[in-house]
């Protein structure tokens, strides 16, 4: 049984009918008896390996659930292994497709490198990405899957039972799976809710112009993340040079991959409270009266480190603010000499951005 990426929610299938027929004719046959049904659930390999391992068990998980539900069959009757990232049916795949470009070169890669993360990276740095895209669009679609094998035994006065399995799925188990054992199933959800990341961030350029930043972007489900950038900065830089600052940021991103990785647009909107000389002519601050606007942005964010928790993200934005000024005499005790309000249009976000992110849905396996 397939599944649409990041999701456990079952695809309609036309081999469930007659394993369901197969399994209701095992159960009322006088001659041979059901033992149990084994159940394995895999994830492609693109995206986070601990998103992947809880991903595989829902799937074996959904899949259990759909066949007790149509069969009436309990809990004990079932089996369940979780295979994680499914590596070794990608390699089978790749080994007999030609339509891979650099085929060889990912299956040398395959095979000379045991670490997992080590070979995403691998295969993304081989020309640009182009092959690793390739191989999500051509190859890994079926790798989201669960599979099962229907065991029965016909019984002996010996004890010894012949025991048969039902045809083997498309994609073969996996010659290690991983133990299902302990590790907890993520709340169910569509878009792969349940995938608690947050990352902590400062804008480096910012940081540069010396106004004090920190942000938060906080990620719910899978292709979704809400950022929430604040600026601070209540200090002079110089006597007659100062950007004050007081202002936040929020915006909804969407991710077409994974959230804090990769390509992203976004929908912000900002209100920011200023006070701001950069020349010797005049300082402009708010009458008490934040600007305000709105804006579309588009980025980048590159994982770095071994790990990934470290990450750098490029942005650029466009919108409008909205906002009233008092202008002063740039000097101690200058006098108001203008007042006003305006709305402009360009340039309303720009970062590069460093951040640290956690996996707040990482759980330890129980012993």
């Amino acid at each position: 049984m397939h599944f649409a990426v990041n999701r456990d929610v079952p695809q309609p299938n036309d081999r469930l009918e007659p394993a369901f027929g197969l399994l209701d004719e095992i159960r009322h046959d006088p001659v041979y008896r059901l033992t149990y049904i084994w159940i394995g659930g895999s994830a492609s390999p693109e995206g986070l390996a601990d998103w992947n391992l809880r991903l595989g068990q829902r799937r074996a998980d959904a899949l259990t659930r759909l066949i007790g539900d149509q069969t009436g069959l309990s809990a004990e009757w079932f089996r369940t292994d979780n295979l994680g990232e499914d590596w070794t049916s990608f390699e089978r795949m790749l080994a007999s497709d030609r339509r891979i470009p650099k085929r060889d070169e990912v299956l040398e890669i395959l095979r000379s490198t045991p670490d997992n993360e080590a070979r995403k990276r691998k295969i993304r740095d081989l020309d640009g990405g182009q092959t690793w895209q390739q191989i999500i669009r051509e190859l890994f679609p079926p790798l989201r899957n669960a599979r099962m094998v229907i065991v029965y035994q016909r019984p002996k006065n010996d004890g010894i039972g012949a025991e048969a399995a039902f045809p083997a799925p498309l994609l073969r188990v996996a010659e290690q799976p991983l133990p299902a054992a302990g590790l907890p199933a993520s709340p169910e959800g569509g878009c792969g809710c349940g995938k608690w990341l947050i990352a902590a961030k400062t804008n480096l350029l910012f940081d540069a112009a010396l106004v004090a930043n920190l942000g938060i972007e906080i990620s719910p489900c899978t292709h979704w993340s809400l950022d929430i950038p604040v600026w601070y900065s209540p200090y002079n830089i110089t006597s007659r040079r100062n950007i004050r600052l007081l202002a936040v940021q929020p915006e909804i991103r969407w991710w077409p991959e994974e959230a804090l990785r990769g390509h992203f647009i976004g929908l912000h909107t900002h209100v920011a409270g200023f006070n701001i000389a950069l020349d010797d002519y005049a300082r402009y601050q708010d009458p008490n009266h934040a600007l305000w606007g709105l804006g579309l942005s588009y980025g980048y964010a590159l994982p770095l480190g071994r790990a990934q928790r470290w990450g750098l993200e490029f942005t650029l934005g466009a919108g409008f603010a909205k906002y009233r000024y008092d202008a002063y005499r740039n000097r101690e005790n200058g006098q108001k000499f203008a007042s006003g309000s305006d709305c402009y249009w360009g340039i309303t976000r720009a970062g590069i951005t460093l951040s640290y992110k956690w996996d707040l849905s990482r759980k330890k396996p129980k012993n």
